[in-house]
């Protein structure tokens, strides 16, 4: 049985974390606001600034790529939450051809200014990748 002390006096349970985002708007345009509210009035809170909010998440964020066994390119973003835990957000998915159809185009070699040494090695790597990809089927088949 809770007696009157405990009545009057809000439990942590009761307060709302919340994040508000810089708004136009607002007096806050400038900052990310963090704290907590109990019945909807805020309790406790701190601004950040948008800078050091945005160097902090993308100083922690990771980008990943991944090839299907299909031969599809899958990027990823990971980005560490409070709990230390790494939200995954996948994007778009291509296929390999796709993509070394587009690195290939005329107008991309020129703007990467890449040179036959730089084809002759992309050749090598995918001759390595080919040669990968056979050992695998053959490992498949005898399974």
């Amino acid at each position: 049985m809770r007696n009157y002390r405990d009545v009057m006096k809000p439990q942590a349970s009761d307060l709302e974390p919340f994040i508000e985002a810089p708004d136009a708007a607002s007096p806050h345009a400038d900052v990310y606001r963090f704290g907590y509210r109990l019945d909807g009035a805020v309790v406790s809170a701190v601004d950040l600034p948008v800078e050091t909010v945005e160097k902090l998440l993308l100083s922690k964020t990771m980008l990943s790529a991944r090839i299907t066994p299909c031969g599809e390119i899958v990027p990823g973003l990971s980005t560490p939450n409070v709990l230390g835990d790494l939200g995954q957000a996948a994007e778009i998915v291509s296929s390999i051809d796709d993509l070394v159809r587009e690195t290939l185009s005329a107008e991309t070699l020129r703007m990467e200014e890449a040179t036959p040494e730089d084809l002759a090695l992309l050749f090598s790597r995918l001759e390595r990748a080919i040669a990968l990809v056979r050992t695998a089927i053959d490992r498949a088949s005898n399974n």
